[in-house]
């Protein structure tokens, strides 16, 4: 008992002494890290144990609150000369922070999921008093800080891993990407922490797919997967879909904003085709025609959304269409829901000329 208080007390003075009020910027695969200071007057030398110094983003170690002056780095430290002292935040950026993201889409319950994988590798138990998960496409050019140290520290705090993380909140996006803000993380241990970012209602429906070029066989085979509308903006990432608890398959989705159409496709459906009949109307060298049937039946107990659309190679395309069905630069797109064992009737004619 006793010894487990004095761990408690030593990891706690630890905390307080690194970076109780640090906040952070988690990138995928790097992150920025704001660190309080106290500066004395004029200038302040930092000692970057080795998992951080290896691997600094070269340029991006700055000292803000004051103004600088130069920066020398030297024999594993660097000394930051400036004008004045007092409160003043170190900022840093570091490939050994960062994160990576997936979804859970629960199909029958109607629930998405997003999950930040948080790793570590910076050897010791990193506190935040805010940490953001920025999403999107941010270059970052290769090269490291000119600084190395082999010293490192590592403690836990058993008490603050046990307790429940708090949900971040979307925090707007700006300059091309999404933030999710969390504040008073739990502490990331060494490794990989997983923390849900976002928790969201969704409604997806069934999809069958088929997109390319004129069908003249007897059956449209469809793509399947599920399509709804995006509850907020959602980063890219994968998707692990699963229907009454068994897994449907992996799908990737891309960045969306918030009311985008998001689509998760999983290969084909055996039960997923059309008949297709195709009567041929004309038939010579510079023209064709043909009258096209495509008999649509949803053969399962659940409505299933279609999106058919096909493109015709030929100097001019003319097509007789129905009015479910709207014209493309090089055919037509059909889009409608069947309810179970509903069946629809898609006719139209189309002429070739060469």
């Amino acid at each position: 008992m006793k010894k487990g208080l004095i761990m408690g007390v030593l990891a706690a003075a630890l905390y307080g002494a690194v970076a109780m009020a640090q906040v952070g910027y988690l990138y995928p695969g790097f992150a920025e890290v704001h660190e309080p200071l106290n500066l004395p007057q004029d200038n302040w030398t930092w000692f970057p144990d080795q998992a951080l110094a290896g691997s600094l983003v070269d340029g991006t170690v700055r000292l803000l609150g004051v103004e600088e002056l130069r920066r020398v780095w030297r024999g594993g430290a660097v000394t930051f000369f400036y004008q004045g002292g007092g409160a003043a935040e170190l900022a840093y950026l570091t490939r050994n922070l960062g994160y990576g993201l997936y979804y859970d889409l629960d199909v029958d319950g109607d629930k998405l999921v997003g999950w930040a994988k948080v790793n570590n590798r910076l050897d010791k138990a990193l506190r935040f008093e805010r940490i953001t998960f920025v999403a999107g496409e941010v270059p970052l050019r290769a090269g490291s800080a000119p600084v190395m140290r082999k010293e490192a520290a590592r403690a836990y705090d058993e008490m603050a891993l046990a307790a429940p993380a708090p949900a971040p909140v979307y925090g707007g996006s700006g300059g091309g990407v999404f933030r999710y803000v969390l504040a008073g993380p739990p502490p990331f241990e060494p490794g990989v922490t997983e923390i849900p970012f976002v928790r969201k209602k969704v409604e997806p429906v069934y999809t069958w797919s088929y997109q390319g070029g004129f069908v003249r066989g007897g059956r449209v085979s469809f793509n399947r997967g599920y399509t709804f509308t995006a509850p907020a903006a959602l980063a890219g990432g994968l998707v692990n879909l699963r229907d009454g608890g068994v897994l449907l398959g992996q799908a990737g989705m891309s960045d969306s904003a918030s009311g985008d159409k998001v689509q998760l496709w999983l290969g084909r459906d055996p039960e997923g085709w059309a008949e297709r009949r195709v009567q041929v109307l004309k038939d010579t060298r510079k023209e064709k025609a043909y009258r096209v049937t495509t008999v649509l039946r949803d053969r399962r107990d659940k409505p299933v959304r279609i999106e058919l659309a096909e493109s015709f190679s030929a100097d001019e395309v003319s097509l007789s269409l129905p009015a479910k069905a709207r014209r493309t630069p090089r055919g037509y797109r059909l889009e409608l829901t069947l309810a179970p064992g509903a069946e629809y009737n898609f006719i139209y004619t189309v002429t070739l000329r060469y």
